[in-house]
């Protein structure tokens, strides 16, 4: 993705769902050849019964030179080709025993689909090949799972013989241990021991319900490990194939860049979860750590100033600081991300809220927010009424008010009297950021 034409496409088809802004940063993300652009592991659901939009996807990636890797699994069929053969199977912690006749109905079913996907890639114009079993070095450590393998190796030569042709890989969960017995392989885990070799910029997991789902069926927008990973996993509600799924997640997102992110998503949204900070569907990322200061150094402030100059696309008063008697600062220890709190009234005032632009879509806002709310069940706050951000403030808060040109956000203030300081006190404070 290096001519300028490639790009020229990108920018036109993109931008009805995304900024110029995220646009340039994207391309500048994934502008590099090779095979860590993105590893995509497409759920078995999908090809049975999303293909359509899949392709499409697939395709558009490819018309704009992007090759991404691809796994896909065949769950939902397998179970359902082998109830209608009459073969028994289990799963074991959300891994399917297999047995050889069960392996035999696998490879068959694998192959099947491995097919249906590289003809409706054809059907737009996508040249891709299938790679069915050389690809996972395995061996068999569990006994109690039969002829299911552990990936101990990849090989990445026909990977890269396809990509270096042009070709979209289209890659099997079979894999072959060192005396050439073929193998099943849960197709997440496949994907994860791809992406800890691989190390890609981004790794896309592809589900019917387009992410993971809390215990009202509403999507999870996004999960941080570090403050996350042991409350989801004693969740109820989460069944055995998700969690799985997670742990994979948590083992990647430990073994690979800080920066990375892994994304579930529906094959529509694919576009949209690559190029845009917003995206669609469940981000995960390994997690931020945030500090929370009473003072701060001379360092931090020059930090601080820098998240919101850059947040805010603006410029810090120089007495911002100094204009504050009882602050609170929550700060990211990547120091791209900051909460400004004022106690200078009987209720905490959110004075700045804001992620620098490299940031933002890593999670980090979330991660920030989440540390502040923590120590602050009461507070408000003002926003212009142009700010994107608002459609978040409006899901969090428990009322607002337009005023003039703010919207004056609170959260756990019940008593009128309360309220109508709060509001009074936001509305006439002076602006601290100068945007000349």
């Amino acid at each position: 993705m290096k001519n300028n034409s490639t790009k020229k496409i990108i920018l036109k088809l993109l931008n009805s769902i995304s900024s110029e802004r995220e646009i340039k940063k994207y391309l500048e993300k994934f502008s590099s050849d090779g095979p860590n652009f993105a590893i995509i592991k497409v759920g078995g659901a999908i090809i049975q019964n999303d293909i359509e939009n899949l392709a499409s996807a697939l395709a558009f990636l490819n018309q704009v030179g992007l090759k991404p890797i691809i796994i896909h699994g065949a769950g939902p069929m397998l179970s359902s080709e082998l109830d209608q053969r009459g073969i028994k199977y289990d799963f074991i912690d959300g891994k399917r025993v297999t047995s050889h006749s069960a392996l035999m109905v696998a490879e068959e079913l694998f192959k099947q689909e491995n097919k249906k996907l590289l003809q409706a890639l054809s059907a737009n114009n996508v040249d891709a090949k299938p790679l069915l079993s050389n690809v996972f070095n395995c061996s068999i450590s569990n006994k109690e799972l039969g002829l299911v393998g552990d990936v101990q190796n990849i090989n990445m030569e026909p990977i890269n013989e396809l990509l270096n042709n042009g070709c979209l890989p289209i890659i099997a969960p079979l894999g072959i241990t060192k005396d050439g017995q073929i193998v099943n392989i849960n197709a997440d885990i496949a994907a994860v021991a791809l992406g800890k070799h691989i190390q890609p910029e981004k790794m896309i997991f592809l589900t019917e319900t387009g992410g993971i789902v809390d215990s009202h069926q509403n999507i999870i927008s996004t999960i941080n490990l570090n403050a996350d990973f042991d409350e989801l996993m004693q969740a109820e509600w989460l069944h055995s194939g998700m969690k799985l799924k997670l742990q994979q997640i948590e083992e990647l997102l430990n073994s690979i860049s800080s920066k990375a992110s892994v994304s579930i998503t529906k094959p529509q949204y694919l576009t949209k979860e690559l190029f845009t900070d917003s995206g669609s569907g469940t981000l995960i990322k390994k997690g931020h750590i945030i500090k929370e200061f009473e003072n701060l150094s001379n360092t931090q402030e020059n930090t601080l100033k820098e998240i919101i100059e850059s947040g805010f696309n603006g410029y810090l008063s120089s007495n911002f600081l100094t204009e504050i008697e009882h602050s609170k600062f929550y700060l990211s220890h990547c120091n791209r991300a900051a909460i400004v709190m004022s106690y200078d009234s009987n209720i905490p005032y959110m004075d700045k809220f804001a992620v620098m632009n490299s940031a933002k879509g890593e999670g980090l806002g979330s991660a920030v927010w989440k540390k502040m709310r923590e120590s602050n069940s009461q507070l408000f706050w003002r926003s212009k009424s142009s700010n994107p951000i608002n459609k978040f403030y409006i899901n969090v808060c428990d009322g607002f008010q337009k005023y003039k040109n703010w919207n004056i956000f609170w959260i756990g203030i019940d008593d009128y009297k309360e309220l109508s300081f709060c509001i009074n006190y936001a509305a006439s404070k002076s602006p601290s950021v100068n945007y000349e």
